[in-house]
């Protein structure tokens, strides 16, 4: 943490150097007050999820206001209260829910760990626009900094780490909980992409993404390096009220030790999603997301990181299965003024096989929310929410986890 914000005093002191030589100017922007375009330069170049950062306060540019760099983010103070005890303050994610008769209780709890961080210059360069973003999340040990995002977007590409392709981020409901619906595909990967503009409607991307699976060894296999990245790909067409439609699609290789026959094997995973927004009236608006396919648990919000993209066969020794699994959301939003909004939502997230696995491993999950933000200034929000959600494992066991989210956020 010291040699972090050691580094960061160095770049703040030698910027402030450069732009003493180089005239750099600053100034305070916002979406009211944007007569040289700078708040539309920062928001632009790519799709931002609820919890994003948005446009920064203030931002430097050179003389010829084609340069704009920006430090940004916010500082949020989350309260929350569990009526049964899911462990993670700033997650509510179902599949930590304790079963029936093992749950610990009620608990408070407070955070800081959402605040964010980020830098982002903007520029047209002699062949076109170029945008770098560098973005840091407080909820490592003791709320030193995470990254998050850390990209550079030219000419069609970005590259670096930054949301999956596979992912309509834009399409998911606004909640204080940072975990969201449990059958959402939002993760950030590396990864190299290109995205193509039909029309000014219509676009497709197509990407390589580094990701390491998630599997669960059996007796007789081994985790071995992988060699493919995965390939994820999706079609867009917007609309002119706002309103947009999805459609994606992934394809992924998984490497595992066969140790019964001694064979390094191969399993082929693959996904399709259907998501978007319809905004069916001026104040109101539907977003919902469907997943569905095999060894794509490493995808879906609930069960990310939690050994399911393989598992053990239970017919043959030596071998992993992919799990076949599927979900979906639907949220609605609704303005009842300018600065009140509210949102609800319902989740489902299932696997639908066993194979090898015990019987006390998830089976499904279901995932509810409701509401209230208020921006009682440009810059400031608070927000109260209540979150409900069911584990269901594969004996008939079941969890029920309650809690009730405050949060209070400020943008500079």
């Amino acid at each position: 943490m010291k040699k972090l914000t050691l580094l960061l005093l160095i770049a703040i002191s030698c910027g402030f150097y450069t732009g003493v030589r180089a005239q750099v100017n600053v100034t305070s922007v916002s979406e009211k007050n944007d007569a040289d375009n700078f708040y539309k330069m920062m928001k632009e170049a790519f799709p931002l999820s609820f919890n994003d950062p948005a446009s920064p306060r203030f931002v430097f540019f050179n003389k010829n206001k084609n340069f704009v760099f920006g430090v940004g983010g916010f500082v949020q103070v989350q309260g929350i209260y569990d009526f049964n005890g899911v462990p993670n303050d700033n997650y509510f994610t179902t599949n930590t829910i304790a079963l029936k008769g093992e749950q610990s209780g009620g608990r408070y709890g407070i955070s800081v760990g959402q605040s964010r961080l980020f830098f982002k210059l903007v520029g047209d360069t002699d062949v076109g626009r170029l945008v770098t973003y560098m973005e840091m999340e407080f909820e490592g040990n003791q709320s030193t900094p995470i990254l998050r995002q850390a990209f550079i977007k030219f000419k069609g590409f970005t590259i670096g780490k930054t949301w999956s392709t596979f992912c309509d981020i834009a399409a998911g409901p606004a909640t204080v909980d940072e975990e969201g619906p449990s059958s959402e595909v939002a993760l950030r990967q590396p990864q190299i992409r290109y995205t193509y503009n039909f029309t000014d409607k219509l676009e497709a991307s197509l990407a390589l993404e580094y990701v390491e699976p998630s599997y669960t060894e059996g007796e007789f296999t081994k985790y071995i390096n992988q060699r493919i990245p995965d390939f994820p790909i999706n079609v867009k067409y917007s609309f002119k009220n706002g309103s947009h439609l999805q459609a994606g699609a992934v394809l992924r290789n998984m490497y595992y030790k066969d140790e019964v026959e001694d064979k390094d094997r191969i399993v082929t995973g693959w996904g399709a999603s259907l998501s978007g927004i319809w905004q069916f009236a001026e104040n109101t608006s539907l977003c919902f997301q469907g997943v569905y396919g095999k060894g794509i648990s490493n995808y879906i919000q609930d069960i990310s990181g939690s050994g399911l993209d393989l598992v053990p066969s239970a017919t043959a020794e030596g071998k992993l299965k992919a799990f076949n699994a599927w979900g979906g959301y639907i949220g609605f939003s609704h303005n009842w003024s300018k600065v009140l909004t509210s949102n609800i939502m319902y989740s489902y997230a299932r696997v639908l096989d066993r194979y090898g696995m015990p019987a006390t491993s998830y089976k499904y999950a279901q995932y509810a929310a409701a509401n209230l933000f208020w921006d009682f200034s440009e810059y400031g929000s608070c927000a109260i929410e209540y979150v409900f959600g069911r584990r269901n494992d594969f004996n008939k066991d079941y969890g029920n986890a309650s809690r009730i989210n405050t949060m209070i956020q400020y943008r500079f």
